[in-house]
């Protein structure tokens, strides 16, 4: 995961996924993303977050969101919000996870 503090000391970006112009990004589910992300966020490791993915979206579900079609062709763009803990988290469909606390 690459992760950029951006000017918000609020906000926390995390990038994976898919391949972008904008960067090499590491080939990992969005869910493991997430978790990282919000880990990063709360100062702690993803172990121990003290929260489940699964209480607020499934996991499989957001992996599977923004993953290519069954003949190879990319879905559209988009995004999917969810709270997890404090935080809220931004997916985006190119791999982009946004945490705002």
């Amino acid at each position: 995961m690459t992760e950029n503090l951006t000017e918000n000391p609020n906000e926390t970006v995390a990038t994976t996924g898919k391949p972008s112009n904008a960067s090499q990004r590491r080939d990992e589910p969005l869910s493991t993303a997430v978790i990282d992300a919000v880990a990063d966020a709360a100062g702690v490791e993803p172990a121990e977050l003290g929260a489940s993915l699964y209480d607020q979206i499934d996991p499989d579900a957001l992996d599977n969101l923004f993953s290519d079609r069954h003949n190879g062709q990319p879905r559209g763009t988009g995004h999917v919000a969810f709270t997890l803990l404090e935080y809220e988290v931004t997916v985006y469909s190119d791999g982009q996870v946004v945490v705002h606390d």
